[in-house]
């Protein structure tokens, strides 16, 4: 695929085209990550009184905590206020994947797998934290990488 800039006095506002033969699942696919970048899809955490906007990209991991649901990022864990059924349907397919009903995570943050005598998987993520998958899950987790 090219990048390719087309800059002209004309343009008032920037915008982004995809060009192509025919449309396709990985087109409709890329600009709906495109949409996501550029709209800066976020969450409002809360944290000790205080709310802060967090940036989907910068997201590790979304987890249940009792009976909250928890943000975590590199600077820190947030409360939410969505539910995890909300965020499955906010979220996208190929940033994020849901590991178990109760925590979803981002792929950019998985640094490895390794498999656990109940069969399920072990997921060590790039901030020395690891999880463990639902075995309901396992199949997706295969799909998605282990292809």
């Amino acid at each position: 695929m090219d990048v390719i800039f087309n800059l002209a006095k004309k343009f008032v506002t920037p915008s982004i085209s995809i060009n192509a033969q025919k449309e396709n699942p990985e087109l409709i696919q890329l600009s709906i990550e495109i949409d996501r970048l550029v709209n800066k899809m976020t969450v409002i955490g809360y944290q000790d009184n205080r709310r802060i906007v967090v940036p989907f990209y910068r997201i590790i991991r979304f987890y249940t905590q009792g009976k909250h649901v928890v943000c975590e990022t590199t600077a820190g864990t947030y409360r939410v206020h969505q539910r995890m059924y909300e965020l499955r349907s906010q979220l996208s397919d190929s940033t994020f994947i849901s590991v178990s009903n109760a925590e979803i995570v981002n792929k950019a943050a998985i640094q490895s797998f390794s498999l656990t005598s109940s069969g399920s998987y072990r997921i060590n993520l790039t901030t020395g934290a690891s999880t463990y998958t639902s075995r309901r899950y396992v199949k997706q987790i295969k799909e998605a990488f282990l292809k």
